[in-house]
């Protein structure tokens, strides 16, 4: 990798200051060793695929990574599913390690894991299954059709996670999916205008 660079945004400065002063450390760490795993995915996919990564940025959608160079659709689609795959095995890894040996970090860590994997997986923007669903989709819509039907799809999944975060919410089950729906929404409305194809987070 040559010359890339690391940015950082405002809101993740303040998001990040936020998660340490309200969380302990053991919390922490189980986030961010699934995080990695996620990321090192990615990283290790675009420079299996001969991609030159330019650049990472911490944002509120995530740690954005950026990259140029050719691949075809396929490719950015293996480049965008290979953070969650990495993701799921960890989890199983970690799943078994804590049936092992007891550990309630590793079982904490799994599940966060598992949750943030799958949740990935879901074809919308900015998620790693939005850009999946994109990549596979312009070769054969075009990418003004492939933009727009991944806009539909982000607006749909939003909207059945918020009634599904607040019916939850009600049931007593805590805010964390209708945050997240709310998170994803707010998203659906910029996204189609900010969307990088050559960037994933």
């Amino acid at each position: 990798m040559n010359r890339e660079h690391f940015g950082m945004s405002a809101a993740a400065i303040l998001l990040a200051a936020l998660i340490y002063f309200v969380a302990d450390l053991d919390k922490i760490l189980a986030i961010l060793v699934p995080a990695l795993f996620h990321e090192l995915g990615h990283v290790f996919t675009l420079r299996l695929l001969g991609l030159r990564i330019s650049g990472f940025r911490a944002e509120l959608k995530g740690l954005c990574i950026r990259y140029s160079g050719y691949t075809g659709a396929l490719g950015h689609a293996l480049a965008a599913a290979a953070g969650p795959l990495w993701g799921l095995i960890y989890a199983m890894a970690a799943s078994l390690l804590a049936s092992r040996y007891g550990s309630t970090w590793l079982e904490l860590s799994a599940g966060v894991s598992l949750l943030l994997s799958l949740f990935n997986l879901l074809p919308a923007l900015p998620l790693d299954g939005g850009r999946i669903l994109y990549a596979l989709s312009s070769p054969f819509f075009g990418e003004a059709a492939a933009n727009k039907l991944v806009n539909i799809s982000s607006l749909t999944v939003g909207t059945a996670l918020l009634i599904l975060g607040i019916y939850l919410m009600f049931k007593g089950c805590g805010l964390a999916l209708a945050l997240a729906a709310v998170w994803l929404l707010a998203y659906t409305g910029t996204e189609h205008r900010a969307f990088r194809p050559r960037e994933i987070i």
